[in-house]
């Protein structure tokens, strides 16, 4: 019986690996100044430095850790596993290029804010 041998092309999940690594730091940092200024209101520098303000820390936080921190590790699982599971390389290897890339972009774009109407005119 003869076993074959695969070789995967892990360059994106990889990709992917690195920027959860990146925002997962950048988001907890946030968060750990958020925490100081909010259990020592000496630190809340929001007179001399108003974008560190805890009020606009906070969400910049929450914002960084849920869709950037955990997105980007859901696309790591996403782009790595199913090659793994059924042994077989990844098709669509330009799509998750495109995908990273978007995902980048939505966020530093403002994440695609949607209005809602709760009545209707």
């Amino acid at each position: 019986m003869n076993n074959e041998r695969f070789i995967y092309d892990n360059k994106l999940p990889k990709l992917f690996a690195i920027a959860t690594i990146t925002w997962g730091v950048v988001g907890m940092l946030l968060g750990v100044i958020a925490a100081f200024q909010l259990a020592f209101p000496v630190l809340n520098f929001s007179e001399y430095l108003p974008h560190l303000a805890f009020g606009r820390l906070r969400p910049v936080h929450t914002n960084a850790v849920i869709f950037a921190f955990v997105g980007n590790g859901i696309f790591t699982a996403v782009y790595y596993s199913p090659a793994e599971i059924a042994q077989n390389r990844n098709v669509e290897q330009y799509s998750g290029q495109d995908s990273l890339l978007g995902l980048a972009a939505d966020y530093r774009s403002g994440g695609g804010h949607i209005v809602e109407r709760h009545y209707h005119r």
